[in-house]
């Protein structure tokens, strides 16, 4: 039995999150979700575009990379307003859930996460190319 209760797509929001960021394609968001802990295949990463899209919160741009069709795909401004709403029930939702030394750890965690990611990002040409 379905329930009516909204229910919240952690890895759409981390495709309208990445996509606020600048323009990214599927193969670089399933890498991205991967470092996560998410398995995700392209048959089931593109219908949560294809919803987002729909929904008017990501726009598609199709462009030919080394002779391949690659959609690329950049958060619209309905998208950052829907993302900007669940950041505040996630919010209210890890105040109620986590404990102060559990906010800490996590916090240490994303420092150590940033520090690593930074590093690598000056090794490299991008992150997602546009």
């Amino acid at each position: 039995m379905r329930s009516n209760k909204p229910q919240i797509d952690f890895v759409e929001l981390h495709i309208l999150h990445h996509a606020s960021e600048g323009p990214l394609y599927g193969l670089w968001m399933i890498e991205e979700l991967a470092e996560h802990g998410y398995s995700l295949n392209a048959s089931q990463l593109y219908p949560k575009f294809h919803r987002l899209e729909k929904n008017g919160f990501l726009n598609r741009q199709d462009r030919v990379v080394e002779g391949k069709l690659r959609k690329y795909y950049r958060i619209r401004p309905a998208g950052r307003a829907y993302l900007k709403e669940q950041k505040k029930r996630l919010l209210e939702l890890i105040n109620e859930a986590l404990s102060a030394g559990e906010l800490t750890e996590a916090l240490h965690k994303r420092q150590r996460r940033d520090g690593t990611k930074r590093r690598a990002a000056s090794n490299e040409t991008g992150r997602k190319p546009a």
